[in-house]
């Protein structure tokens, strides 16, 4: 693993356990997109892994590369991180006050959900084999 990789690896381990779960979500969304990148390079993907990671997750869907519900969660934290680092609209659907809205609890208490479950697929992602 490149060490840019391994350090987004440890960090956001660190940032959990000292409480930056933004960092947290982030730098596991930012990992992720590492390890999917030189993995479909590794595998003939070259193309794909420059248009971003949704394209990235998309090849992988497609061609079938993870599993199915490993990759619906990547997903789901790339829509949880977007707005962190993509400004969107108050009323943007995966906006943190949003969700908190929708699920009747505390914005803090939610982000400490999503940054423990970031952890938990960087953590899976980091120890599964593609498929070829």
């Amino acid at each position: 693993m490149p060490h840019e990789t391994y350090m987004l690896f440890r960090e956001a381990k660190s940032s959990f356990v000292y409480a930056h779960f933004v960092a947290t979500i982030i730098l596991s969304a930012a990992f992720l997109e590492h390890w999917l990148s030189a993995s479909l390079i590794r595998l003939g993907y070259r193309k794909e892994t420059q248009a971003g990671l949704a394209a990235m997750i998309r090849c992988a869907q497609e061609n079938k590369l993870l599993p199915e519900v490993l990759i619906a969660k990547i997903d789901r934290l790339r829509q949880i991180r977007n707005p962190f680092v993509h400004l969107k609209d108050f009323d943007h659907h995966h906006n943190i006050v949003q969700r908190s809205l929708g699920q009747r609890r505390d914005p803090f208490a939610v982000v400490y959900e999503d940054a423990k479950e970031a952890l938990i697929i960087m953590y899976a992602v980091a120890t599964h084999e593609f498929r070829t």
